[in-house]
């Protein structure tokens, strides 16, 4: 287990300079690596960083790339924001696909999600694209807390905004947000294939998607509880809203491939561009999640594809959806069984100051995949 070091700045200094000087092969040069300092957040060894207490010696650090450990040095506070902000998107992802057969698991260590992130298909574009969204919108709202030492509030609207209201308060910070998030999370990727396009432009999407769902909010001033005049500002969209904007993009990704002009005068950045395989669909917006292969269909174990079934998932006898016995358990057939269970019920507060609550015990019928 890692250690969080308390020294003196020179020792500190020094050892970020080792640090920095780890050997190319510790650094990230695959796609995701960055995912492993998931845990650092909630690390019970954590100490704030500041100028003379800061965060070193973190093992999990060494799967960042050499930008990437630069960025956390040159912004002091938002190593636990990017943390804090992956912690969100996994939890996120996993409540969007809680009912279908790919339930977005995740497993300990550097590699979270696995081995789907080596394909192309919706679901490798789904977790790009909500990790580098939880990062956004992290660093974003920690700028307005102040919990980052190089951003603030977004103070650039000010002034009259309309008949009887005007700019104020603290806006949260998608700008800083979504340049540190560009910065930060694509610079893990490497190359120039299909694959590297389409990651770069689902983080962008989920980058796009924070921007574009952020709200105006106000606050009334005025005489008696009166509204004559509003005070407004911008205000992050919760993460849950963010994650059902793009699981419906899910839905609805976009297959593509290399776009190509057909001659051999077409340079090098000009075909660098993704085009819809069918020709009849228009072009990708940076809205929207692009694929290139098609998905396993997760029903079974494989080892090779990393895909873990539905085998003893839980199901719904009832339900013609995803979450169905029918489809969750691809024709196979589900086993049904009882549960005793006992909860606290019919709780009474009693002045002062504690609560009594009844045992309730009753039968709880379970559907599993077989």
């Amino acid at each position: 287990m890692g250690l969080w070091v308390l020294l003196p700045s020179w020792v500190s200094a020094t050892l970020l300079l080792a640090l920095t000087a780890l050997p190319a092969a510790l650094a990230a040069n695959s796609s995701g690596r960055w995912w492993g300092i998931v845990n650092i957040a909630s690390s019970t060894n954590l100490l704030t960083d500041s100028k003379s207490l800061q965060l070193v010696l973190e093992p999990s650090l060494q799967l960042l790339s050499r930008k990437q450990r630069r960025l956390i040095r040159q912004n002091p506070g938002i190593l636990h924001s990017v943390s804090g902000g992956l912690q969100s998107a996994v939890r996120e992802c996993k409540w969007q696909f809680r009912n279908r057969r790919w339930n977005c698991p995740t497993a300990p260590g550097p590699h979270l999600f696995g081995k789907i992130v080596n394909r192309g298909c919706r679901e490798t574009a789904f977790i790009f694209a909500i990790t580098s969204a939880g990062v956004t919108h992290s660093v974003a709202r920690s700028c307005s807390e102040g919990s980052i030492e190089s951003c603030t509030c977004d103070y650039r609207r000010r002034g009259p905004g309309g008949p009887d209201w005007h700019w104020g308060g603290c806006s949260d910070n998608i700008d800083f947000g979504r340049l540190f998030g560009r910065e930060f999370v694509d610079s893990g990727e490497k190359g120039r294939d299909l694959r590297f396009l389409m990651n770069l432009h689902n983080n962008e999407a989920g980058r796009t998607t924070v921007f574009s769902e952020m709200r105006q909010e106000c606050k009334c001033h005025g005489m008696s509880g009166s509204c004559t005049v509003r005070t407004c500002w911008m205000r992050l969209p919760t993460l849950r809203a963010v994650g059902d904007v793009l699981r419906d993009r899910f839905d609805g990704a976009s297959r593509v491939l290399y776009g190509n002009r057909g001659n051999n005068r077409a340079s090098r950045a000009e075909l660098l561009r993704l085009e819809p395989e069918d020709p009849a669909h228009k072009p990708p917006s940076p809205h929207d999640l692009v694929y290139f292969e098609k998905s396993p269909n997760f029903c079974t174990y494989s080892g090779r594809l990393g895909t873990a079934g539905t085998a003893g998932r839980a199901c719904n006898s009832s339900s013609p959806a995803l979450d169905g016995c029918e489809l969750l358990c691809c024709g196979r057939g589900h086993r049904t069984r009882t549960q005793r269970v006992t909860e606290r019920c019919n709780c009474t507060f009693h002045w002062c100051c504690h609560v009594s609550c009844r045992n309730c015990t009753h039968t709880r019928v379970l559907h599993e995949c077989l």
